[in-house]
């Protein structure tokens, strides 16, 4: 009776055992079904935008940018405010006297008889353009700087490479004209670099030195600017 019982009991775990395997594989079935359709779908819709307010917001685009290549590496005699007299100044020599209202982007050496682009730092309106002595050919360009105008002087360019004229809008990265040729008309007998001054207000000024320091707080430094000294 006791072996019967036993027998019985056996069959009895067997019979569950293989009720519950089944069980457990029609669960799991079912879940792989589930998984592989809507929460799938959920999942990538969850995860896409997990993924899109983890990305860092776009910024825009600096309103300035560099006159040229290399602009940074550029300025290496005449920055913004140096005071300059024919006696410690770094070009020699040297005819102008008070305090630097520009800064003076240089030419490498394989530039000097190459044409040399000068581009727009900003966008804006061409208020002048001429030739003027202590520069040559100057082009001035209003723009705006934290909502307020300024005007940006770009001095020693070849006047006739100028396409550009007033009331004109340009662009920022627009090609403004080409530096003049060395100890020519072209840059009023300079070296070849470029002069770029930035005044405050819509007054055109294209004043390269300033006799007092009260005079320069009318200028601001264009190296303060985002890339145009980079």
């Amino acid at each position: 009776m006791d072996k019967k019982i036993f027998v019985l009991a056996a069959i009895v775990a067997v019979l569950a055992g293989i009720i519950i395997y089944n069980l457990y594989s029609i669960v799991t079935v079912n879940q792989t079904v589930v998984e592989n359709n809507v929460p799938g779908r959920l999942k990538d819709i969850v995860s896409s935008q997990m993924t899109a307010s983890q990305k860092k917001p776009e910024l825009p685009p600096p309103p300035f940018q560099a006159p040229l290549d290399r602009a940074g590496e550029r300025v290496t005699k005449k920055p913004f405010g140096i005071y300059i007299t024919p006696k410690n100044s770094p070009v020699k020599p040297e005819k102008f006297r008070g305090y630097h209202t520009g800064t003076d982007f240089e030419i490498f050496p394989e530039e000097l008889n190459a044409d040399v682009a000068i581009v727009a730092i900003c966008d804006g309106t061409i208020s002048q353009k001429k030739y003027a002595s202590g520069y040559g050919g100057v082009l001035v360009e209003s723009c705006e700087l934290d909502g307020q105008s300024v005007t940006i002087v770009y001095g020693h360019l070849k006047l006739a490479s100028i396409g550009k004229k007033v009331g004109d809008e340009i662009s920022k990265g627009e090609v403004t004209g080409i530096l003049g040729r060395a100890y020519s008309a072209e840059t009023s007998g300079e070296r070849k670099h470029l002069h770029l001054g930035v005044h405050k207000g819509s007054t055109v000024n294209i004043l390269g030195y300033a006799q007092n320091q009260g005079e320069l707080s009318g200028w601001v430094d264009s190296c303060s600017l985002d890339a145009v000294c980079k």
